[in-house]
């Protein structure tokens, strides 16, 4: 059985990598998107997140 205490730690580590995703898929995301900007006109799609498909060209 657990300890409360490996659960709570268990919480908080996974809290930590969820918070930790986020982050880093928002940053993918505002980069892809000022790339997008500077190498071709603004198109339907540029600004779509990454967990939303496949880029179709």
């Amino acid at each position: 059985m657990c300890t409360s205490g490996q659960i709570i730690g268990s919480l908080l580590v996974l809290s930590v990598l969820e918070i930790g995703l986020g982050v880093s898929s928002v940053a993918v995301g505002a980069v892809s998107f000022s790339l997008a900007l500077r190498e071709h006109t603004p198109q339907l799609g540029d600004s779509s997140p990454v967990w939303s498909g496949v880029c179709v060209r």
